[in-house]
């Protein structure tokens, strides 16, 4: 979450120091780029030097959707910085640190890997792709938290309490530790590997947020899915046994015609017919819902899910409508209507599903809510009220 901060900086704000002083014998912050072609250009040889791995290519192909390319840019962003990070501390780099540098390496080209990759099915039921390439990427932020200059670390605080403050509550400890560093004198290596904890902390709540995202996306889908099997199964029953489904009202005559087909006998079709106009009914009343919808940076389709699960639901009540009126449930008179009022009840009845799925809309923009979004205040407040 948090945003790439350049770490070229002048000599007076420390880039290569420890405490803005140069420790005896150390190199200056230019040393590895002596063989650079281009001034300001750091040198690929003796990053290779110092963390001997490859860095990270563009794709071959344009990527499958809009994570991958969003989470690929911000790869290549953290892999200058792990290299500029390297060069810049020159013989500073001890065992400890290198071995950490390597490790952001390893986790960037992982990140890379699964980015590169063709989704199936599964990691896009599961979210297994986004959550590993996520948690790479925010441990290789927490190593640049943690190993770069305090004067670098002191200029990403403003973004860091702003994530902080999304995920975390106002009177948590990390939070208000965060706060106190941003007020007190300028940042030191210590100070760093704390800001590095609480971060690691608010990037875990972090993924939590997407976790429920994720399972409450799986659980609209798994609904929908089901209803839809209903649904079919239904009108299944219905097309080989239509008299088991009473939607004809009993004619002593039968000459009038009081089945939804338009005849005075039930006929194989007449549930799925009603199924039909009651999912015709709810695509409409959807349509409308979708204006109190907002969208999400997100890669999870919760708001398409919801709706998915409209659908299915009102062929059903549209078919349990009908049933209840012809069982008398709703007067006699209602029980004895003819074609025509019956293809309207079924638009009333398909409509009604709303007032079933109301609470499911509900429930979906809370949780969209609770995913961390930088700018989710502006997004409130230019939504549209009712």
């Amino acid at each position: 979450m948090t945003e790439s901060v350049d770490e070229h900086r002048p000599a007076h704000n420390g880039a290569g120091r420890r405490n803005g002083k140069v420790p005896a014998g150390a190199e200056p912050p230019n040393a590895g780029r002596a063989a650079s072609s281009r001034p300001g250009e750091v040198n690929p040889a003796g990053v290779a030097e110092i963390l001997d791995l490859p860095p990270v290519l563009p794709p071959e192909r344009r990527l499958d959707c809009a994570w991958r390319e969003n989470a690929h840019s911000r790869i290549a962003d953290l892999d200058v910085d792990i290299d500029c990070l390297a060069v810049q501390l020159g013989t500073e780099l001890s065992a400890p640190e290198k071995r950490r540098l390597v490790a952001a390496k390893g986790r960037l080209q992982a990140a890379d890997a699964i980015v590169k990759s063709r989704p199936g099915p599964f990691s896009a039921w599961t979210g297994v792709d986004v959550a590993r390439t996520w948690a790479n990427m925010h441990a290789v932020e927490v190593t640049l938290i943690r190993l770069s200059d305090p004067a670098v670390v002191a200029a990403k605080l403003p973004d860091i309490i702003a994530d902080a403050s999304l995920v975390l509550k106002p009177n948590d400890a990390r939070l208000q530790n965060l706060r106190q560093y941003e007020k007190q004198p300028p940042v030191n290596c210590d100070d760093c590997a704390a800001i590095a904890q609480d971060v690691t902390a608010v990037y875990a709540a972090c993924a939590d947020e997407h976790v429920k995202a994720r399972s409450f996306r799986n659980l609209l889908f798994g609904v929908a899915f089901v209803l839809t099997l209903f649904a079919i199964g239904f009108g299944i029953l219905g097309w080989l046994a239509p008299q088991w489904v009473g939607l004809c009202a009993q004619s002593p005559l039968k000459l009038s015609a009081t089945c939804p087909s338009g005849g005075s006998v039930p006929t194989s079709a007449d549930v799925f017919l009603i199924e039909l106009i009651g999912l015709f009914s709810a695509s409409l009343v959807g349509s409308v819902a979708v204006r109190r919808m907002r969208g999400t940076p997100t890669p999870y389709a919760l708001s398409m899910a919801s709706l998915l699960v409209k659908l299915p639901t009102g062929a059903l009540t549209a078919v349990g409508g009908l049933l209840l009126l012809r069982a008398g449930v709703l007067g006699p008179d209602l029980a004895a209507s003819g074609t025509a009022q019956l293809v309207a009840y079924a638009l009333v009845f398909g409509a009604s599903q709303q007032a079933f799925t109301r609470l499911i809309d509900i429930q979906t923009q809370n949780v969209l809510d609770n995913i961390p979004t930088r700018n989710r205040g502006a997004t409130k407040d230019s939504h549209p009220s009712g």
